[in-house]
């Protein structure tokens, strides 16, 4: 005997199917030739990044030349301290050629004399050297003196029987190229 208890008679192919099945022939194939979406995203990822790049050199460059600048500004500082350390010499060495003028009624030629007047300061008749290294000449009624700054500038002044004295800068550092300042101020 049987069991058909838990039997039905229909008919079941299985469960359904997930997708519906298609009518018609193959799908037709796509040219090659076709447009490829992920180029595109892949090209607005590269015009994004050359972006982002261009702003961080832009930044860069004008943080460069920010940073530039106040280098510039501190050398010219340090040079105008330099400068300045070195018009002082030479307003010293001034003072002591027309000093000595008054004394003796001319300019000296001697070495000695000039620098036992100020012990702190060298007299030579070659060419200024450093700060504190005067470079003079005497002609004619004329002191000229040359002192060479740490900035590599060299500063003259001419002074006259007269009393008057003038400025200028310039090559050589001599005493003898200095005769030849003539501006009213440095």
């Amino acid at each position: 005997m049987t069991d058909t208890g838990g039997m039905n008679d229909e008919f079941n192919f299985g469960e359904p199917a997930k997708r519906p099945a298609r009518l018609g022939g193959p799908k037709p194939q796509h040219d090659r030739s076709t447009f490829n979406p992920k180029i595109v995203w892949i090209a607005a990822g590269l015009v994004v990044a050359a972006a982002a790049a261009f702003v961080f050199l832009r930044s860069a460059d004008v943080a460069g030349k920010q940073i530039a600048d106040a280098e510039t500004q501190a050398v010219s500082q340090i040079d105008k301290a330099y400068d300045t350390a070195a018009q002082g010499t030479m307003g010293r060495a001034t003072v002591v050629a027309v000093s000595l003028y008054a004394e003796r009624g001319s300019f000296t030629t001697d070495v000695a004399t000039l620098s036992a007047y100020d012990p702190g300061l060298r007299f030579t008749s070659g060419p200024s050297k450093d700060p504190m290294t005067i470079s003079y000449a005497v002609n004619a009624g004329s002191f000229g003196a040359a002192v060479l700054s740490e900035s590599g500038t060299c500063w003259w002044a001419r002074i006259g029987a007269d009393s008057v004295t003038t400025y200028g800068s310039g090559t050589p550092c001599t005493g003898a190229a200095a005769m030849a300042a003539s501006a009213a101020t440095w």
